[in-house]
């Protein structure tokens, strides 16, 4: 990827990573976290969208959560008044008894003795770690509430740095929770309404980072999806409006290239690997995702330009050299001591014309998805010919 490396040496150095970007990485999880328990209805943030990530939560607000996490919603309503009958703390709010009620029932939550619970107090890390791990069952160790940051820590449910402090923080408590339900077997990565058209190849990393599909399935970024990359740090995508917006783009990409001939009689190269690149520069932090999906829809298009071709293509057959050899060769990835022809957004006409023009010779192709701090820049189509 040679346009790549040369920006490099243009931009004279790498940062490094340093304990600041660790801590960004965490900030990065609380984020994506958050995210993904709004969007299951667990965690919900003030009306204008805003989680409050850096703020604490009450004893109160804690029960609401576990009641979500734990309890079934139309189980919980049908015994709406039993449960807040079993709110026997004189100091809970009419909003929160039913959740109290619940925690109670089920011996999540206990109050400080003679009818109080403290639902405007702060919750405590080790109060925390004491709920997530009374909601799980496959704890085989001995804990009690001063060792439940040790423990919650040593079973991986949160990092130690998520930990500190008198009170936790609404997004600590967002990684506690989603780590928590990640260990009980909770589905929460896809929620229920979403549109899981392309992403059957994403999986999701314990910090819900996002693994992108190396399928070859189609992966459409959303803002606040937070992609593992390849050097282990976490980037996390804040704007994706210039994905179907891009110069001379008429919106969003349609589907894969029908075959107009039979392409398992054309050459079949073999994928790369899917890469996902980082590069922190002075000017920028940049991520560069090898598109497989995209990587088809150009292989699929030259496919079907060679079978329109008299040149490459008659009488159901490719058209050979007379040593036997195809006319046309084609490889997935381009030598990094060669400069490739560019172009965005997607136009089939930069492959077919150039193909139609001079048909025969060995085909050079890739695909890459760009950010840059964090915004969606482009995805850049390359190939390269030789004759």
């Amino acid at each position: 990827m040679k346009r790549i490396q040369t920006f490099l040496i243009l931009t004279l150095f790498l940062i490094s990573l340093t304990g600041n970007a660790f801590a960004a990485g965490i900030s990065e999880e609380r984020q994506t976290a958050a995210s993904r328990l709004r969007e299951a209805g667990i965690m919900v943030g003030s009306e204008s969208g805003d989680m409050m990530l850096e703020s604490g939560l009450t004893r109160a607000q804690m029960a609401a959560l576990l009641t979500r996490i734990v309890g079934n919603t139309e189980h919980v309503e049908a015994e709406h008044d039993y449960y807040i009958g079993q709110c026997k703390f004189t100091d809970v709010p009419d909003w929160a008894k039913v959740y109290v009620g619940y925690c109670v029932v089920n011996h999540l939550v206990t109050g400080y003795g003679s009818g109080l619970y403290g639902p405007n107090d702060p919750v405590t890390p080790a109060a925390a770690c004491t709920v997530m791990l009374r909601c799980l069952e496959d704890v085989d160790m001995a804990w009690d509430y001063s060792t439940a940051c040790q423990t919650a820590v040593s079973l991986g449910l949160a990092p130690s740095e998520a930990l500190t402090g008198a009170e936790i923080s609404r997004g600590n408590m967002a990684v506690l929770i989603y780590r928590t339900m990640v260990r009980m077997g909770f589905d929460i990565d896809l929620p229920e309404s979403s549109d899981n058209t392309g992403t059957a190849g994403l999986s999701y990393n314990a910090d819900g980072s996002i693994n992108v599909p190396s399928d070859g399935s189609r992966y459409v970024p959303q803002a606040g999806d937070v992609i593992r990359c390849d050097d282990g740090t976490n980037y996390t995508i804040t704007d994706v409006s210039r994905y179907d917006k891009n110069a001379f783009a008429n919106g969003p990409m349609g589907e894969l290239p029908e075959p107009t001939c039979d392409w398992s009689k054309l050459p079949q190269p073999e994928f790369p690997e899917a890469e996902i690149r980082h590069f922190s520069l002075q000017n920028g932090d940049y991520l560069f995702v090898r598109n497989l999906y995209e990587m088809r829809r150009m292989l699929y298009t030259l496919y079907n330009a060679i079978g329109n071709n008299p040149e490459t293509w008659q009488n159901g057959e490719p058209v050979l050299h007379p040593s036997g050899n195809p006319k046309v060769s084609i490889y997935l990835t381009i030598p990094e001591d060669r400069e490739a022809e560019v172009f965005w957004p997607w136009r089939e006409s930069e492959i077919i014309d150039p193909f139609n023009a001079s048909p025969c010779g060995t085909y050079y192709m890739e695909c890459w998805d760009v950010y840059k701090d964090g915004v969606f820049q482009k995805t850049e189509y390359d190939i390269l010919k030789t004759t």
